[in-house]
């Protein structure tokens, strides 16, 4: 299981690197865009502490792993389609939850070093040491509550990657859901100008709870452990019925 699984993360790299040079401006023009972001989450409101600039660190390189992780779920079933190769993939002795696990592993494994790029980027704004000391202050949590959003985040792209089976084209759900996730989850805006509404909608967001986590401590750790296993549990549903759907329906190759 290890060794297929293990092929799979390899053979993500290659293709990454492919397409990183292949397409290395639109991807430099996309990453400008990230870090447009990423200030805009430093200066949204004042900084007073290291442990809040951790927090928005944090916060918003979880929000970047998670829209890798979440574009490269949803929208892999129709590349596969869209490049006529769904079949050559399907036929090979990796199974299909193998497949799914190596792309997120080498998803995540890639994002990690733009992650390390925007910390890099942060200390030389705010300073070294006081980011390092805040991030020092709540390491246990942001690992913690870190692991435990992406485990939620993994079965929204789950859940994508689902309705993309029979919808197909979901490109446009999944960018409203990224940048939703990336105003309203709360280190970008503070939760307390956020309306009663944004509550309400964020009280199922992994997102939101892990920054929860991150800011309050531990009573928000079963909450946000809940939430990510019912994304979890909702995404593998979602996915096994469309799966079985789209092999009916001989749907699974096809990317319209």
């Amino acid at each position: 299981m290890l060794r297929q699984i293990f092929r799979v993360v390899s053979a993500s790299f290659l293709k990454k690197r492919a397409e990183y040079r292949r397409y290395w401006f639109d991807f430099t023009v996309g990453l400008i865009i990230k870090f447009v972001f990423f200030f805009g989450t430093l200066y949204a409101s004042p900084i007073q502490t290291g442990k809040e600039a951790a927090v928005k660190l944090a916060g918003f390189s979880l929000w970047y792993l998670s829209a890798h992780l979440i574009a490269k779920l949803g929208n892999s079933a129709i590349e596969e389609a869209y490049l006529g190769t769904a079949e050559q993939v399907l036929s090979t002795k990796t199974l299909p939850w193998q497949i799914l696990i190596g792309v997120v592993v080498a998803e995540v494994a890639l994002s990690f070093a733009w992650v390390a790029l925007f910390f890099l980027c942060a200390a030389l704004i705010i300073g070294f040491s006081e980011i390092v000391s805040g991030a020092l202050s709540i390491v246990t949590e942001i690992v913690v509550f870190g692991g435990v959003s992406l485990i939620g985040m993994t079965g929204i792209g789950v859940f994508i990657l689902g309705l993309s089976l029979r919808l197909k084209q979901v490109g446009a759900v999944t960018e409203v859901l990224l940048y939703y996730l990336l105003i309203f989850s709360g280190f970008f805006l503070s939760s307390n100008r956020l309306p009663a509404a944004f509550h309400i909608l964020n009280a199922l967001s992994p997102l939101s709870w892990a920054v929860q986590g991150m800011s309050a401590g531990w009573r928000a750790f079963f909450p946000a452990f809940g939430v990510s296993l019912l994304w979890l549990a909702i995404g593998s549903f979602v996915l096994r019925q469309q799966w079985n759907w789209a092999r009916k329906n001989g749907k699974i190759g096809s990317y319209v």
